[in-house]
């Protein structure tokens, strides 16, 4: 065994581990119910040879991608979609329990053809949910930048949603054995024999593959397999899923005729991971299940090690939920640019105050200001060249929490709608109406609320009403 000692660590490496916007103390865990990494010590011995989670049936088909949707595809068609399975004990067998990655893509792309980070999925199913595929329409988008237009869509949103997410990195020993450990039983050795391990998102650089691609010989263990021994020299970043690992997996890197983890192969003085050659990463691709034969690859542990594609030494994984909002609001608007819509949202728990208790900005409706540069796309708001009212759906449920109030009870509702700084979008305020449900999400009523106007933009147009 390598003489490593760095300790499993969680980490935010940037750009791409979380929203710079929330700042260095953004703890992205909180709201997780699931132990952080490092909180419990991980006996390697226990842990099996391989783990595959993508045989379970909670893990979708290898999916081909469209765009530069790779990203989104395994944030949430692939590690969202396996984890809400694992949750609510049902499989991804059909579009009914599978995620579009093309929903929450579609949020901060600016209506343009590009990549975008796991974060941006795992924020957009915190911040307002994800819809499954079937709501949505099927796994694949019908064009760019397009919204999907119905309450009903959003509504469903609401309820699978994302409470916590993390990323660690993996080039130590100790590093590694917590990542073998999330993937067979999340690190959790009391929960049985019936425990199923997560999974993780990552980032591969993909140029120049063949230089790293190689069959691993006849006679070996895996012979035929494809596998990669290092990320690509260089070119872009690419979203993948890590779905389990095989420990006998290897590959002669040095050209002795022996696969080894306890020579230096490297000649950097040292022994360690990055000098193994033994145990490997299972990867799912995003390129249709013909690519490497099945959509999947193997990838060496020491490959993580890269200080030239620092990205790809990081693994990120998620804690999901299931919820069942009681309170929302139901608008029918039009706008001429959804980045430079303004909305905000009050509430009161006196039915005659004068000014809200609590109110709130949605990012939905606000630009997403919580991805800085990337955004919805200065188009209308169903999508390009559109100008179709779009339905939508935005979840009261937590801002009626924070005023106090409880479900039956009365209370005051303000929104304001308007238009950022400098801007010259225009849009309309077609219908409003709150919904009420029940503690199992089932129906109760609708409160319309009544416009008297409900145009803004040169001016901003406020609506108070009692629900």
């Amino acid at each position: 065994m390598a003489d490593d000692t760095g300790k499993a660590q969680v980490a935010y490496p940037r750009p791409f581990s979380r929203p710079p916007s929330e700042g260095k103390d953004y703890n992205t865990w909180q709201g997780a119910n699931g132990a952080d990494v490092g909180d419990v010590t991980v006996k390697a011995d226990r842990l099996p040879s391989r783990v595959d989670n993508a045989k379970r049936p909670q893990y979708p088909p290898v999916y081909e991608q469209k765009w530069g949707t790779c990203g989104q595809h395994a944030a949430i068609a692939s590690v969202f979609t396996y984890e809400m399975n694992v949750l609510r004990g049902t499989t991804a067998d059909s579009d009914a329990t599978r995620f579009p990655a093309y929903f929450s893509w579609n949020m901060m792309n600016g209506a343009k053809d590009c990549g975008s980070e796991a974060y941006h999925g795992w924020e957009v199913a915190k911040r307002i949910g994800i819809p499954t595929s079937l709501s949505y329409g099927g796994g694949k988008p019908k064009s760019l930048g397009v919204w999907p237009n119905g309450y009903k869509i959003w509504r469903e949103a609401m309820e699978y949603r994302v409470t916590g997410y993390r990323y660690s990195p993996v080039t130590t020993i100790d590093q590694l054995n917590e990542a073998r450990g999330w993937m067979f039983d999340r690190n959790l050795p009391d929960a049985g024999k019936n425990a199923i391990g997560g999974i993780f998102a990552m980032d591969g650089r993909m140029g120049e593959r063949k230089k790293v691609t190689v069959t691993i010989p006849k006679g070996e263990y895996a012979e035929g397999e494809e596998m990669w021994t290092r990320w690509g020299p260089s070119g872009y970043g690419h979203g993948l899923t890590c779905v389990g690992y095989d420990d006998q997996v290897g590959y002669d890197l040095n050209g002795d005729g022996k696969i080894t983890n306890d020579i230096d192969t490297n000649k950097d003085g040292k022994v360690d991971l990055a000098d193994w050659e033994r145990g490997a990463y299972i990867v799912v691709n995003s390129w249709g299940e013909k690519w490497s034969g099945d959509g999947r690859i193997y990838l060496l542990y020491s490959a993580m090690i890269d200080p030239d594609w620092k990205r790809g030494n990081f693994l990120g994984r998620v804690e999901v939920d299931h919820q069942t909002p009681e309170l929302t609001l139901r608008v029918k608007l039009s706008c001429d640019d959804r980045s430079d819509l303004r909305v905000s949202i009050g509430m009161a728990s006196d039915p005659a105050a004068k000014a809200p208790t609590k109110e709130f900005a949605p990012e939905v409706l606000n630009g997403w200001p919580l991805f800085g540069g990337s955004n919805p796309g200065h188009v209308p708001m169903v999508g390009p060249n559109d100008p179709t009212p779009i339905e939508m759906g935005i979840d009261l449920t937590a801002l009626r929490e924070q005023c106090g109030s409880k479900s039956g009870e009365k209370g005051r509702l303000f929104l304001r709608l308007s238009r950022a700084d400098g801007s010259k979008a225009e849009g309309k305020l077609h219908e409003c109406a709150v919904r009420h449900y029940d503690e199992k999400g089932g129906f109760v009523r609708e409160e319309k609320v009544a416009l008297q106007e409900g145009d803004f933009g040169p001016r901003t147009l406020n609506i108070e009403a009692v629900f």
